[in-house]
């Protein structure tokens, strides 16, 4: 009876260990509705099936595989009706905390074994309980900061969590073999702890990496449809250049022909300054060098200014000229729509602001963009992280940073106050292209 009782909470222990180390991974889940309502409920009623599972009741291999599945299942159906989104994204959330916990019971089995501790252990009853305990919280605190933090399974693909999951369990199902068939020797179960260790550390290593790669991988896949859609948007603006030099040339020439005219036959005409002053509207704020980086910046003056936003650009260079015009439109663009979106949720009118200016420093072009902003920014590898939508929007500053590195430039992002800075340097070459 003594001994049934003591399985009963053994198995709750498991249990708890399993759930808190779970917890640790879908931190980045959306909670349903009625989250901390819901999850106590779930929790107690879950304790309570656990406590009437005596893990070790089955004497066979399969059979107490069978009841740790059971009470795995468990875990993972609290997780379910208390997390909304993708179920193999949440179920292998649930995986990745089992092996979490599996790694924290082999450090305490191994702790456990070091003479000193074993002898303080053996003294005392409620010691090994308070070692547990530290060792389990040493061990999560660490593989959240290293793994769990990192991971958002609402991307993940159904083959990646259905690889995790495969892996992990293998693991523990050879492990829990080696265990039931190690005859008390202790360096096999020393052994055993090891081999478990590093198989489940090596299952959730493997899953960050393919993990990062596969992030990787679909952000590149966004950039590069974000290039082809601002290349034919590119066309556009190029043919648009094309047509407004030629009007504009054109309209100036007429003018200055009707004020001669009227100058050689002394006729009274109206003032032509309105007409002069629309068409100079038309004109580039700076000279770049290149035509469709001009017009872009006046176009982005324009944009600014319906947001009522302050748009100052100066440039003290005109090597521009050497870059194909769809790299520099795509650079731009997406540099200062980054910029606008940043200074239209400033509040103070006065910082509504951004800034642009381009100088020549040796063989090089130095761009500084920088604008006022509100709220927080997160820095991922030294680069501005947002919320990214199906848009793309969220990948400004990568796909800057692409462009940069084709070029053989240098890119920086900083916070200095509720100021952004993004400064770039272009090396002036005779011939660029993407």
């Amino acid at each position: 009876m003594y001994e049934s009782w003591i399985n009963n909470f053994t198995s709750v222990g498991y249990f708890l260990e399993i759930f808190i180390a779970e917890l640790l991974y879908l931190q980045s889940c959306t909670k349903r509705k009625y989250f901390f309502l819901k999850l106590p409920f779930l929790l107690i009623l879950s304790l309570l099936i656990v406590y009437h599972i005596d893990i070790y009741s089955s004497p066979s291999f399969i059979g107490r595989f069978s009841i740790l599945l059971v009470i795995i299942g468990i875990s993972v159906g609290i997780a379910l009706l208390s997390y909304d989104g993708n179920a193999f994204s949440i179920i292998s959330s649930c995986i990745n905390g089992v092996a979490t916990q599996h790694i924290a019971n082999k450090f305490t089995v191994l702790i456990a074994f070091i003479p000193f501790i074993k002898r303080i252990t053996a003294s005392f009853i409620i010691l090994p309980i308070v070692l547990e305990v530290l060792v389990f919280f040493t061990v999560y605190l660490i593989v959240f900061l290293l793994v769990a933090k990192n991971f958002h399974f609402e991307r993940n693909s159904i083959g990646l969590n259905a690889l995790t999951i495969t892996i992990i369990i293998t693991c523990i199902g050879v492990n829990r073999l080696i265990v039931d068939h190690i005859s008390y020797n202790i360096y096999y179960e020393i052994a055993s702890c090891i081999y478990a260790i590093v198989c489940c550390a090596l299952a959730l290593s493997i899953q960050l990496y393919l993990f990062k790669w596969q992030e990787e991988k679909t952000e590149s896949q966004v950039i590069k449809g974000l290039l082809s859609a601002s290349e034919k948007q590119y066309e556009q603006w190029k043919a648009m250049v094309q047509f407004t030099n030629i009007q504009t040339h054109d309209l100036k020439h007429m003018l200055n022909r009707i004020e001669s005219l009227a100058n050689e036959n002394r006729l009274d005409i109206p003032d032509l300054s309105p007409i002069r002053d629309s068409i100079e509207g038309f004109s580039p704020l700076v000279k770049t060098g290149n035509d469709v980086l001009d017009v872009l910046l006046r176009n982005m003056y324009t944009l600014c200014k319906q947001q009522n936003i302050r748009f100052n650009c100066v440039s003290y260079t005109d090597s521009l000229g050497t870059y194909d015009s769809m790299s520099l439109y795509f650079l731009f663009a997406n540099a200062i729509d980054n910029a606008r979106t940043g200074a239209a949720t400033v509040s103070d009118s006065d910082k509504r602001l951004i800034d642009v200016s381009l100088k020549k420093f040796g063989d090089s072009v130095i761009i500084h963009i920088w604008n006022y902003y509100e709220g927080e920014i997160v820095f991922r590898d030294n680069l501005p992280i947002r919320e990214i939508n199906e848009s793309g929007h969220g990948f400004g500053i990568k796909s800057i940073k692409m462009l940069v590195d084709k070029f053989e430039g240098a890119l920086n992002t900083y916070a200095e106050g509720n100021v952004f800075h993004l400064k770039i340097i272009l090396p002036i070459k005779t011939n660029c292209s993407l």
